[in-house]
């Protein structure tokens, strides 16, 4: 037996099944087309009435600029990143009535219009 410790010869044994099955892992929260679709009629109820859908500049609601949501897609935000920015409360935005599975959609077809 050689002198590495049992651990270190199963961990070197793991590392390169491991990191084949990372490759070939779908990520949990993918955008599917299903889940776009949702998203943009999310946002044509709860969103137009400020926020551009069709790539157009956006609007100034109370003073402040409202962006279109392709300019949201550019700002490079995780998915993650826009659904916290969504569910937090900020002016002028009012808060959103959405849930969590909403939130998601939401966030999917602003980032498929990068």
């Amino acid at each position: 037996m050689s002198g590495e410790p049992h651990h270190g010869r199963v961990l070197r044994r793991l590392v390169p099944i491991v990191a084949i099955a990372c490759a070939f892992a779908v990520p949990a929260a993918a955008q599917t087309p299903s889940s776009i679709v949702r998203g943009q009629g999310i946002a044509e109820r709860a969103c137009a009435g400020c926020h551009a859908m069709d790539g157009r500049q956006g609007s100034i609601f109370q003073g402040r600029d409202v962006p279109s949501f392709r300019a949201i897609a550019g700002l490079g935000w995780s998915a993650e990143r826009l659904q916290a920015f969504i569910t937090t409360p900020h002016r002028p935005m009012p808060a959103t009535p959405l849930d969590g599975s909403e939130v998601r959609d939401l966030a999917d077809y602003i980032l498929s219009l990068k």
